[in-house]
Formats: C-alpha cells, structure tokens, sequence
C-alpha cells in the first residue's frame, strides 16, 4: 500500500471515529463522560453543541479523506482546530484540575497528532504542490 494510501485511511479511520463519538455525544449527552456527572442544562446544552461542532469536523475529514491533496487548507484548519481545543483541554487542566485520566491522554493526542500529520502530509504532497520532496513516494 502506498504510503498516500495509508494517509487516505489514517484520515478516514479517524474521521470515522470523530464522527461515531461526535452522534453519542449529541444522543446521550454528557453522561457519555466517565463517571456520568450529573450537569444543569445549560452545560448539557454547551456540550451538545461543541459536540456537533466536534461531528462537523468529522465530516470535512472524511471528505478530505478521498482527496487530501486538494484539501490543504481544509486539513491544516481541521488539525488547527483539534490542537486548539487539546490547548484548551490544557488551560483546564491547569485552571480547574486533572480531569479523568482519559480526556488527560486525550491532551497529549490533541497536542501531538495534529502536528505529526500535518508533518506526513507535508512530506506527502510537497511534490504535488511545486516543493521539493524529500524522495519518491512510497
């Protein structure tokens, strides 16, 4: 398999699993969240919001999926956003305390994943794009 290939699965396995917790998350709302806390309505609204913000996400990656190197832009603002939100993630952290050691780990993915990709990518498409590549692709 190619390593374009790879990328095009990588980019729909995950887009596949933004959008399948982005619908439970709307469904069942914020007792979804480990240890089930118990929210007034105005959090459960906020966070069936960002939740469907979080599925569009999910559907622009899947539709940069089937053609990546005309989705530049598209996959930089789709990495920028999930980094962003891994920051803020972060600022919580700090500010109100270590939450479940799940959304902890999921700090360190939203940090470092966004990043790496935007790197493969890169290495991926340079070619495409009139820059230099660092050799064939493999």
């Amino acid at each position: 398999m190619s390593a374009r290939r790879t990328f095009r699965w990588v980019l729909a396995l995950l887009a596949l699993f933004v959008l399948v917790t982005a619908v439970l998350e709307i469904v069942v709302g914020p007792s979804l969240l480990p240890g089930g806390p118990d929210v007034d309505t105005t959090v459960d609204s906020n966070y069936r919001f960002f939740a469907g913000i979080w599925c569009s996400l999910g559907i622009v990656l899947a539709v940069a999926a089937r053609d990546p190197g005309g989705h530049a832009m598209t996959l930089r603002a789709v990495f920028g956003a999930v980094f962003l939100g891994g920051i803020a993630r972060g600022v919580s952290y700090l500010d109100a305390g270590a939450p479940h050691a799940l959304h902890t780990a999921f700090i360190g993915v939203e940090l470092l994943l966004p990043p790496l990709l935007l790197l493969w990518y890169g290495r991926l498409y340079a070619a495409s794009r009139g820059v230099r590549s660092a050799g064939p692709e493999r």
